[in-house]
């Protein structure tokens, strides 16, 4: 929360949260909505839902506990009708959960009342190219162990249940958890082509540096990927950049007398011609080294 409120001060439009099971806490997750923030997490085989349903008779209304499991069999014929796409979802409707309200009783004590909050739920399924009726229906169910716990995701066949705040936007839902998969994508190339876990000091400054220096590489790398698409040139790997401009060696010397006087030529051991719009761009075209700076600094008088 720390993290976020951080966040917050630098913007303030609406932002989404996505989080794994484990966080899936509801004085967290309506700490976040104070925030103007949007959440959106994968719900447990024990997470407590009910279904709001109208009596015929009185018209009164009723919530009936449905477990997680069973939403998303209801579902999981409507998602195997959708066909031609990546990922499958359905929106369930009239899906609430209990959340601790901060309340007060008769006599003015503070108290916390748990309230019916109506939520989104969408079931989600990454769909095979060459899925069908006769080998989805002939999947064996997965045998599970009896020490596994209710704090597991519920799952049916490959499908999944996502739970937010955004009831009114049940659209959304989903594309912003296969967002989540690219961060997944930046913390696996950072680990094994940038050095993320190289950095063995203690001291937090370092390793504050340490992850301002991985960012800052790994926002040159993707903008020189886009670089190359919006030019139509050849795309090349992570990996590649990564061994081609910043692994590389290089040394320094004083420029040829034609050029400017007390300026720096720098000597690349690759070639540098994919590379020369972007040292163009983010190279400074002034570089100072002082230990002040004279609009700033105030003499002090000579005394005895």
């Amino acid at each position: 929360m720390q993290m976020l409120q951080a966040v917050r001060k630098q913007v303030t439009c609406r932002l989404w949260v996505v989080m794994d099971r484990w966080y899936f806490s509801k004085p967290f997750l309506l700490q976040c909505e104070s925030e103007n923030f949007d959440w959106v997490t994968k719900a447990k085989r024990n997470t407590q839902l009910f279904r709001k349903m109208i009596e015929p008779g009185t018209g009164r209304e009723r919530f009936v506990p449905i477990r997680p499991k069973q939403l998303i069999q209801e579902a999981y014929s409507l998602l195997m009708v959708q066909k031609g796409v990546d990922v499958a979802s359905v929106a369930c409707e009239n899906i609430y959960v209990k959340m601790p309200i901060p309340s007060v009783t008769r006599r003015g004590k503070p108290c916390t009342k748990m309230k019916y909050t109506h939520v989104a739920a969408v079931v989600g399924k990454r769909m095979k190219q060459n899925n069908n009726k006769a080998t989805t229906e002939s999947t064996p169910p997965v045998n599970r162990s009896e020490f596994e716990t209710d704090d597991v995701a519920a799952e049916y066949k490959g499908a999944y249940l996502l739970l937010s705040n955004r009831y009114d936007a049940p659209s959304e839902v989903m594309g912003a958890w296969l967002k989540r998969w690219r961060i997944e994508v930046l913390f696996r190339t950072a680990k094994q082509e940038l050095g993320m876990l190289n950095c063995h000091s203690p001291n937090e400054n370092h390793i504050h540096a340490h992850m301002t220096l991985l960012f800052t590489a790994e926002t040159l790398v993707r903008y020189l990927h886009w670089e190359q698409k919006t030019a139509g040139e050849e795309d090349c790997t992570h990996g590649q950049v990564i061994r081609n401009l910043l692994c590389i060696r290089c040394r320094t010397r004083q420029a040829a007398p034609q050029y400017e006087q007390d300026s720096i030529a720098i000597d690349l051991d690759t070639t540098a011609e994919p590379f020369a719009t972007l040292i163009q761009k983010f190279w400074p075209t002034r570089l100072e080294l002082r230990w002040f700076e004279s609009t700033s600094t105030q003499l002090l008088r000579a005394t005895a």
